[in-house]
């Protein structure tokens, strides 16, 4: 009778265990409270904002320009976050299919946030949409929900950078400054880019004939140099 109670109270912990493991495992699959935001800002020059944009994941302060100026943010480029999963024996990630399958895309407002929340945990696929305003766009950037951080705990809210530069306003891009087309298709040059540009053209000629003088004169002064000399040794 008494193995058979210690068996059968063996049982139930054992069901016990695994009933709550499975209950863990649901909870967290079930977890909705992690969060991607995206700030877009109008960038020129990428680079010269590289120590100032954060690439753990952090929310970033105040970020200006190499003048002092605050950021402009930018809006209207659009994002595309997918739930991804890595290809197993490779470094590649294939997005997820079936019931854990997850794809949106969010366009940033005014202020050049583009936020996605309500996400479950897992890795997820942030894609940057090609855009007029856009000289290129960044490349395309994985991370995982929760984001583990080297110190402290992981992160349920993630900020992201993109540092994909603008397209600049140029004197090529203004319709009034469009160039006439020569018969072989290339560009008449404007007086402005004569400017900054080396004065070759009629200079040339004149150079040549420079040196046609000279050379001239050179052999005349040798020639009259000879005749003197043999005139002295005459008397």
């Amino acid at each position: 009778m008494n193995r058979f109670l210690t068996t059968a109270f063996s049982l139930l912990l054992l069901l016990g265990g695994v009933t709550a493991g499975a209950s863990r495992s649901v909870a967290a699959e079930e977890t909705t409270g992690y969060s991607i935001s995206i700030i877009k800002y109008k960038l020129e020059d990428p680079e010269l904002l590289t120590n100032q944009l954060p690439l753990d994941g952090t929310k970033a302060g105040e970020i200006k320009d190499s003048k002092g100026n605050q950021l402009e943010p930018l809006a209207g480029i659009t994002y595309e976050v997918t739930r991804v999963s890595p290809v197993q024996g490779t470094t590649e990630f294939e997005a997820v299919v079936g019931d854990d399958a997850f794809s949106t895309t969010v366009t940033t407002d005014g202020t050049g946030t583009a936020r996605f929340s309500g996400l479950a945990q897992g890795m997820y696929r942030v894609i940057e949409k090609e855009h007029a305003q856009l000289r290129e766009t960044m490349a395309p950037v994985i991370l995982e929900l929760p984001l583990p951080q080297r110190t402290g705990e992981a992160l349920s809210d993630v900020y992201l950078y993109p540092k994909s530069g603008v397209k600049t306003a140029s004197a090529k891009d203004d319709p009034k400054n469009k160039l006439p087309s020569t018969a072989g298709g290339k560009k008449a040059v404007t007086a402005a880019n004569n400017e900054r540009l080396p004065q070759t053209s009629g200079n040339i000629g004149s150079y040549h004939s420079l040196l046609l003088v000279l050379s001239f004169i050179f052999i005349m002064a040798l020639i009259g140099f000879r005749v003197m000399k043999n005139k002295k040794f005459d008397f």
